[in-house]
């Protein structure tokens, strides 16, 4: 890894001479830009359900059956400042709500321009799997991310390096984009250890006519920290545990597959999305996500064989400004055990079915309608989960983009 992380710092100052030594293809004015959006929004969810805003009430075993209740915010309150000279660009993103202010991105990009092929990137910026994840939330036809992307990768973002490279575009394999780096692995915190994970995806994107289509495949190999002296595997539809030393390290391993069609017809624009993960997560006994601190004092414990996917189909509305759209998502963070073998909450099946309207009042102004019906697998040795909970969610957003 080490070895690795040198060869693209190197490739950094390679990148950076090619991008000053030939000014007959850089002749771009650097240009300070500024721009960003505001999501207010209600949100209804059923007794058990989960918000993004305010706090949630799951499992308020005062309500009575039926009942719901209601919050309101600001989903997020971005601003970007992008900073694009001939040599690459800065990106600096902060994002501003009720509950403070943080930073989403902090990075800088080095581009080339003697073959117009390789990129260099470097700070804190969107993780390079899939489709989702990269996929704009001003711009996402539902309101949050697959649950199975917020598990895996906890803010989308993390700190580390990155090389790009693209097919030149007047070749056959144009279209063709690889981006391949290395991560600190516990999202956009302090790194806190000598370890680094690799993520790479290669995609293949072409337009013949009005017909857009795209495939990738991606893959992140990495580690986390167990502080105890016990680690966790499934063995006959059980959890047995094995002696190991303390402060050892587990392999955390995804796979992914993406494709993407976008084509016309009388009806309007038709956008079919879609990504299927797989692999084997390292987690907490009673938590599925990675890591969003310091992976060295928590026992990541537990190894979870996991699948799931996502599909969208958005559809467009003759030539008005609307749009209705269909999601449908499933995960199972535990494919060895189901149904009542499963004794802790965390190895339970979700899946999610969400249909909603979208409206563009005009270019900065968009009203978004969605429904989510959330369904959940059972199992008799959790009496909360003994049947499916009430955690259907409705979210009324509307979004200013600047």
């Amino acid at each position: 890894m080490k070895r690795t992380l040198i060869l693209l710092l190197v490739s950094l100052f390679a990148v950076a001479g090619y991008g000053q030594g030939d000014s007959t293809k850089a002749k771009k004015t650097p240009k300070l830009k500024v721009s960003g959006y505001i999501q207010t929004q209600v949100e209804i969810s059923g007794k058990d359900g989960k918000t993004k805003l305010g706090k949630s009430t799951s499992f308020n075993e005062n309500m009575d059956e039926g009942d719901s209740f209601t919050r309101f915010g600001i989903r997020r309150g971005r601003i970007k400042f992008d900073y694009s000279a001939p040599i690459g660009k800065a990106v600096f993103q902060l994002d501003i709500t009720e509950k403070g202010v943080g930073f989403k991105d902090a990075y800088y990009q080095v581009d080339e321009h003697r073959f117009d092929m390789f990129s260099l990137k470097a700070g804190i910026f969107d993780r390079p799997f899939g489709d989702e994840i990269s996929y704009s939330s001003s711009k996402r036809e539902s309101p949050e991310r697959t649950q199975l992307f917020q598990n895996l990768f906890p803010d989308e973002r993390d700190l580390g390096a990155m090389l790009i490279i693209k097919a030149p575009k007047k070749t056959a394999l144009n279209g063709l984009k690889l981006e391949a780096g290395l991560f600190s692995g516990n999202g956009i915190k302090q790194a806190d250890d000598s370890k680094l994970d690799f993520i790479g995806h290669l995609k293949y994107d072409k337009t013949v006519g009005d017909v857009t289509f795209g495939i990738g495949a991606s893959m992140y190999y990495g580690t986390t920290n167990n502080t105890d002296t016990l680690l966790y595997r499934v063995e006959d539809r059980s959890w047995v545990a094995e002696k190991v030393e303390a402060n050892s390290l587990n392999t955390r391993a995804y796979y992914g597959i993406d494709a993407q069609l976008t084509f016309h017809t009388l009806i309007g624009r038709t956008n079919i999305r879609g990504e299927y993960l797989f692999g084997e997560q390292p987690s907490l006994a009673n938590s599925f996500k990675s890591p969003v601190g310091n992976s060295y004092t928590d026992a990541f414990n537990h190894i979870r064989p996991f699948s799931g996917y996502h599909v969208y189909l958005v559809q467009g509305v003759w030539k008005l400004p609307l749009s209705a759209v269909v999601k449908y998502s499933r995960y199972d963070a535990n494919t060895e055990l189901s149904g009542d073998d499963i004794s802790l909450a965390t190895d339970l099946a979700s899946s999610s079915l969400g249909f909603g309207l979208l409206w563009d009042i005009c270019g900065s102004l968009r009203l978004q309608a969605y429904y989510e019906i959330n369904n959940n697998e059972t199992t008799t040795l959790l009496s909360k989960y003994s049947k499916d909970l009430d955690d259907n969610l409705f979210t009324l957003r509307l979004q200013y983009k600047f």
